[in-house]
């Protein structure tokens, strides 16, 4: 257990490292970056368009959707690179004798970690405008749902796309509709009742929810929001460990 913690260790500062390498700034953008998307949402729908995303209150659009629009990135750059870990590594997938689950464990935990930057810095713009709550601290378990959801739907993606090369184009469509069909950019509150049962058929709209309902709301998520997030990553978690197990042994002759 000891050595694959260490290995994931490796994984993990590889990773990131590799993604500014060749970069004059390097890890300095994993702070640049969310800043400027910060300031550009900001510019746009609270200097501009002065949305809201709530009839009966004044909470800036921008808060509303940087509330949960770092997490769904980390959500969504997770699954898309968890998909492609075994893939991209074939090499040493086929030469070399290692736990190869830790290659889609490792680009989720880096995708969190790097996007979590960006919500930090959200948070310290909000707590100069605002007080924060203490309902905050349950921001906690929300992402830690999300994460482990995250890391068996990437489990289950990696292991299937060795077999299945089209699932790379099909993901991006599919994300695509999460996004745009969950309560990221508007709030459920707009949709029209017939609408809303789309959303509810959507993962990501129970997260995002919970997040406005901690950060901006105040109050905790509602209990079947609750139900369905814990029902929702155990049932990826142990779907994708069981479909990983399944295939993994099968890698090294399609690769």
């Amino acid at each position: 257990m000891k050595d694959k913690f260490k290995l994931l260790l490796y994984f993990l500062k590889k990773d990131i490292k590799s993604r500014y390498a060749g970069s004059g700034l390097g890890l300095a953008w994993t702070i640049l970056m969310p800043l400027v998307q910060i300031l550009l949402f900001w510019f746009v729908f609270s200097g501009i368009l002065k949305a809201r995303p709530y009839a009966n209150t004044q909470t800036p659009y921008v808060f509303f959707l940087l509330s949960s629009f770092f997490f769904w990135l980390a959500f969504s750059e997770g699954l898309s690179r968890a998909s492609n870990a075994i893939v991209e590594n074939a090499e040493i997938v086929k030469k070399i004798s290692f736990p190869i689950i830790l290659l889609p464990v490792t680009v989720t935990i880096s995708s969190y970690l790097l996007n979590m930057v960006g919500f930090l810095i959200f948070i310290i713009f909000y707590s100069i405008t605002t007080s924060l709550s203490p309902y905050m601290i349950f921001v906690i378990p929300v992402v830690l749902l999300q994460f482990v959801f995250s890391v068996g739907a990437g489990m289950l993606l990696s292991a299937i796309m060795p077999y299945i090369r089209d699932i790379g184009q099909i993901l991006g469509q599919i994300l695509m509709g999460m996004f745009f069909l969950s309560p990221i950019l508007y709030s459920i509150e707009a949709v029209p009742e017939k609408f809303r049962l789309i959303l509810y058929c959507n993962p990501m709209t129970y997260f995002a929810s919970s997040y406005h309902h901690v950060i901006l709301l105040k109050n905790l998520p509602p209990f079947q929001f609750i139900g369905v997030m814990v029902f929702l990553c155990l049932t990826a978690l142990i779907g994708g460990l069981f479909v990983f197990k399944k295939l993994r042994d099968g890698f090294a002759d399609v690769l």
